[in-house]
């Protein structure tokens, strides 16, 4: 008994040591390091649109009056600062608008930082209100505002409201019927020049490194999944928010903590390859681009665990059955390691839709949101966007 009195004090003082000493070099490493100066070398200002059921949405724009107009769309828990973070070639928003072309930066219901907070109508969305309605006001203002139509870009979930909003669905009986008009998808397939999707799969029949299959080999997956939207439908009842915002704030709070988890925490895993971001940008996007989504919204993704069909909330419309109504002309991004994985986008999104003009490109090494920010896309990444967009703008006929 003693000899193990003995152990157990051993253990406990080398865990403690182990601590002590980790954390004293935690407090000596250097804070993370950021450049807001280089946002602030171009004219920036707000705009907001006004969405049909009278949610305000706002915008920043690097206003270049005249030029094509791009319009971002962010990614599930984020917001539009993920392509505007304060690092120079890490900055999508701005490797474009200092290359002559009008900026916008949206945001969808609900997300932003101030000054560019947009309403949230009450928290009681899905995804499908964010293409039928939030989708819809954002290209009609930019539209309006420039006089031209705009290039969609969308990481994501971004790049998934694009297809949606594609197909013509409109929404009613209180946002719990979606339909599609095929009317309607011609007119919007009209209303944009072209779209970029980023790490954006219809549906999820095979993932990056074959996650998707693991998991469904896990014992009872398919109830604990069945579980899991009953108890979002419920939490949605009394508590429709979830505050990923918080993320943000604790990383703002505690930045050296914060570097960490951006190297090596959980989120960050999940997010992106660790290996090709830096980690002052990874903790940026945590800090500034971590926002808030709905149980509605999460209960929608969860339900591609039971069906790899992505459909709408109550199941009735599938969006991936639905994907060769887009005649639009896209570039499909995509990476290696992308846990979306990259045949989902080119078998279910390349392949299937009906645009003559189209492109699918896999880039090696990157994973799912260091597309927009790894440590390489300034001269990999950024360099084939701009080439696309410039072959729309010019109208020229891009190789499929």
């Amino acid at each position: 008994m003693r000899a193990k009195g003995t152990v157990g004090k051993l253990a406990a003082l080398t865990a403690v040591s182990m601590g002590a000493a980790t954390a004293w070099r935690f407090s000596r490493s250097a804070p993370p390091r950021e450049d807001p100066a280089c946002r602030d070398r171009l004219e920036s200002r707000a705009e907001s649109f006004v969405t049909a059921d009278g949610v305000r949405l706002k915008l920043r724009r690097y206003a270049n009056e005249g030029a094509q107009p791009v319009l971002f769309a962010h990614g599930f828990n984020g917001n539009g600062l993920e392509f505007d973070l304060p690092h120079r070639e890490h900055n999508l928003a701005l490797f474009l608008a200092e290359r002559g072309y009008d900026v916008w930066i949206s945001s969808f219901r609900g997300c932003g930082r101030e000054p560019y907070v947009c309403d949230s109508g009450g928290w009681g969305h899905s995804i499908d209100h964010l293409a039928a309605l939030d989708a819809p006001a954002l290209v009609a203002g930019v539209r309006g505002a420039t006089g031209r139509k705009p290039i969609w870009i969308g990481h994501s979930m971004g790049g998934v409201v694009l297809y949606m909003f594609l197909q013509g669905v409109t929404i009613s009986g209180g946002g719990l019927r979606v339909t599609a008009d095929p009317e309607l998808a011609r007119e919007r397939n009209d209303s944009i020049l072209g779209g970029i999707t980023i790490g954006s799969p219809p549906g999820l029949h095979c993932g990056g490194g074959d996650w998707i299959a693991k998991l469904e080999r896990l014992p009872f997956f398919e109830q604990i999944a069945r579980l899991l939207v009953r108890v979002l439908d419920r939490a949605g009842e009394t508590s429709p928010r979830v505050p990923v915002s918080r993320i943000g704030s604790f990383t703002e709070r505690f930045p050296r903590l914060g570097r960490l988890l951006a190297m090596r925490g959980p989120i960050a895993i999940f997010l992106y390859n660790a290996k090709n971001v830096y980690p002052d940008v990874g903790y940026s996007l945590l800090k500034w681009a971590s926002d808030n989504v709905t149980t509605r919204m999460a209960a929608q993704f969860v339900a591609l665990g039971l069906d790899p069909d992505f459909k709408d909330y109550n199941g009735g419309y599938n969006y991936t059955a639905n994907m060769s109504s887009i005649t639009a002309p896209i570039f499909f991004i995509t990476g290696t390691e992308d846990f979306a994985g990259p045949d989902n986008v080119r078998e279910y999104g390349y392949e299937k839709v009906s645009s003559r003009v189209r492109r699918f490109e896999n880039y090696r090494d990157y994973g799912h949101t260091d597309l927009v920010m790894g440590k390489r896309v300034y001269h990999e990444v950024y360099p084939d966007i701009l080439e696309w967009i410039e072959g729309l703008a010019a109208g020229q006929a891009l190789k499929s």
